[in-house]
C-alpha cells in the first residue's frame, strides 16, 4: 500500500524510527545510524495492514490489523501503527520533517539483520527524538546479546538509553563479549 501523504517524508521518518530501535550496543548503533538512514532513505517502504485510516483533521494516519512495514531487510510488525503529522498551523525547523510522532501499538516488533526488539508499544517523538518501548517485557537483542525492563527509553540526542523495572521484576540484561560492536 503507497501511503498518500508526504510518502518521502513519511518513509524517511518511518526509517528512522526503524533504525532507531537497536539493540544492547546503543551507542554504536546510534553513532552508525545516520548512515544507515541515508542508506535507506530512497529505498522502497512496503506497508501492509487490513486497513489504512487518514485523519486530516487530526493530522493523522493510522494502519489497523497485522502491519507490516518492510525496507531493505528491516521489517516492523504491529497490530497498529499511528503516523501524527504536524498541522499545516504549526510551525516546523524543516517544512519536509512533517512527523510528530509515530505510535506503534501491540505485538510491536522490529528486525533489521541481527537487531531485534519487542514491545507492547514503542512510542517516537520526532522534536525531542526520544524513543519509548515500553510492555511487560520490553527487550532489545542484538545476536545473544539482550536487555529487558518494562520501559526502555533511548534519547537520541543525549546517545544514551534507560531501561526501568515496574518494580516487580527487575531489569535484566546479557552482554556477550562474542556480539561486535560495531554489528550491535
Amino acid at each position: 500500500m503507497k501511503i498518500p501523504c508526504c510518502p518521502d517524508r513519511l518513509l524517511k521518518i518511518l526509517v528512522f524510527v526503524l533504525l532507531v530501535l537497536n539493540c544492547p550496543g546503543i551507542s554504536a548503533a546510534q553513532q552508525n545510524d545516520k548512515s544507515d538512514t541515508d542508506r535507506l532513505a530512497g529505498k522502497p517502504l512496503q506497508v501492509t495492514s487490513d486497513k489504512m485510516i487518514a485523519r486530516q483533521s487530526e493530522d493523522m494516519v493510522e494502519f489497523i490489523g497485522n502491519v507490516k512495514a518492510v525496507q531493505e531487510d528491516s521489517t516492523l510488525l504491529a497490530d497498529s501503527v499511528k503516523v501524527y503529522f504536524y498541522s499545516s498551523d504549526e510551525k516546523t525547523q524543516d517544512r519536509q520533517e512533517r512527523v510528530k510522532k509515530i505510535v506503534a501499538a501491540d505485538n510491536v516488533e522490529y528486525t533489521a539483520g541481527e537487531r531485534k526488539a519487542f514491545a507492547d508499544m514503542a512510542v517516537y517523538t520526532t522534536e525531542d527524538q526520544i524513543l519509548v518501548l515500553t510492555g511487560k517485557s520490553a527487550r532489545l537483542l542484538t545476536g545473544s546479546s539482550w536487555v529487558s525492563g518494562q520501559k526502555i527509553t533511548l534519547f537520541r540526542k543525549d546517545n544514551r538509553a534507560m531501561v526501568e523495572s515496574d518494580g516487580k521484576s527487575r531489569v535484566q540484561a546479557l552482554f556477550n563479549p562474542e556480539d561486535k560492536p560495531a554489528d550491535q
